[in-house]
């Protein structure tokens, strides 16, 4: 019997570091992914202080390059190859480099921002789903944030434009996989796809003077075990939809 082996698309800090620890604290196989390998410690001491190296691959996957993204899938089928059963895959990778209003904002800057946050997920989910698989990851989780929603504009977020407009395509075009993928005779339609938002999450990428109040503020810890209880919720009934890490719909 294979163990489903989960895939953490940046894995180095903050939302996904925490993902890949309490997976691996509940007996889970883990492959983390991360930008650069060699600037992860945070995460190598956290394997080896689980004990966890049999259990938790660490891979490069720069989600901004497509050289690098398609590299990292040689590998996940490679694996596959050998035994591996593909669990479910979270992509967290992003970027915020703030301030980042669309007044001011340089073409490279609001490209960073797509590229990262919006290109590259998309690219490597769809390149994951056309992987030579007998069965396709059972659910794909983007890590997406409340500033993408268009429906509810958090208009008080200054510097957050090109961040939000980024978050913002990411939910789009990951309804419109939904959507494909359920309009497929393939198996894949099988595939949930769904979109997260983690909360006021206290990470290192957050870790910037603000000119308003951020209210609710919570732990990583609390993010993800939420996370992990909405992710075991869904089904296919649920594919294309976005929720909160504390199990609350959250509006387009």
């Amino acid at each position: 019997m294979y163990v489903e082996t989960w895939v953490i698309i940046g894995a180095s800090r903050g939302i996904g570091l925490e993902f890949v620890k309490q997976l691996l604290e509940t007996g889970h196989h883990v492959v983390a992914a991360v930008r650069n390998v060699s600037a992860a410690p945070n995460l190598f001491n956290l394997v080896a202080s689980q004990k966890a190296e049999d259990r938790c691959i660490v891979e490069q996957c720069d989600v901004s390059s497509d050289e690098s993204v398609t590299n990292f899938i040689y590998k996940i089928q490679d694996a596959v190859s050998n035994g591996m059963k593909l669990g479910n895959v979270v992509l967290n990778a992003g970027v915020l480099k703030y301030p980042n209003r669309a007044t001011e904002i340089s073409f490279l800057d609001f490209s960073l921002h797509l590229h990262t946050n919006t290109i590259g997920p998309i690219i490597c989910a769809q390149k994951l789903l056309n992987l030579s698989l007998d069965s396709p990851p059972p659910k794909i989780v983007f890590i997406s944030s409340d500033s993408g929603s268009a429906t509810r504009f958090l208009d008080f977020e200054d510097g957050f434009g090109a961040y939000a407009a980024s978050k913002s395509a990411l939910n789009q075009m990951l309804r419109h996989m939904a959507a494909e993928l359920r309009r497929s005779e393939q198996k894949k339609h099988e595939t949930v796809i769904l979109a997260l938002h983690p909360g006021e999450v206290e990470t290192d990428m957050a870790d910037i003077e603000l000119g308003w109040e951020v209210k609710g503020s919570i732990r990583p810890s609390e993010s993800v075990s939420g996370m992990l209880k909405v992710i075991a919720e869904k089904v296919v009934d649920d594919t294309g939809t976005f929720w909160c890490w504390d199990g609350r719909s959250h509006p387009w």
